[in-house]
């Protein structure tokens, strides 16, 4: 029981990777995206061009977009000046609440929207908690808070599992 918790819909190897036509055509309308290790590293303080690019393009084929993130609304600040997204700071994943609010947000449900993220223990738990579709990426970099390296090492067993079942 558990496990279904923890286990991603979908994994790819980058936020570049994802088929969106795809989610697009299986009535995906919204998408939250977590920021640390999923579109940058965890200390750079702005998103690169090619991350401004994707989420432009994003939002050009109609997806509504949100940042969610468990880290502080200074961190969510720097990194959404340059991308006019809205956001949510200190969400507590893998609660539910910034979820929810973020869907409020984007003006989706629960079955229109997926949550993107780099982490099991945070962003793919709460997806599941809120009942939306996930996506689990490879972390940008091996560089992390403490506390997410500690997790890793949970998830990596996690992640064996998912992905001999799923023959990757």
């Amino acid at each position: 029981m558990l496990a279904s918790y923890l286990t991603p819909d979908y994994y790819y190897e980058s936020v570049f990777l994802i088929p969106y036509d795809e989610l697009w055509k299986n009535n995906i309308r919204g998408i939250i995206f977590d920021i640390d290790n999923t579109l940058t590293r965890f200390d750079e303080k702005e998103p690169s061009a090619k991350i401004v690019g994707l989420l432009n393009k994003l939002e050009r084929m109609g997806f509504r977009i949100c940042l969610v993130t468990n880290n502080t609304n200074r961190r969510l600040h720097r990194f959404s000046e340059k991308l006019s997204l809205p956001g949510i700071a200190n969400a507590i994943k893998p609660l539910t609440r910034g979820l929810h609010y973020a869907m409020q947000t984007m003006g989706t449900k629960p079955e229109n929207t997926v949550i993107v993220g780099d982490q099991v223990l945070s962003d793919i738990w709460a997806g599941k908690n809120a009942r939306i579709k996930t996506i689990l990426v490879k972390p940008i970099s091996e560089n992390d808070f403490w506390f997410v390296k500690a997790k890793r090492i949970i998830e990596r067993k996690i992640l064996r599992k998912y992905f001999e079942e799923m023959n990757i």
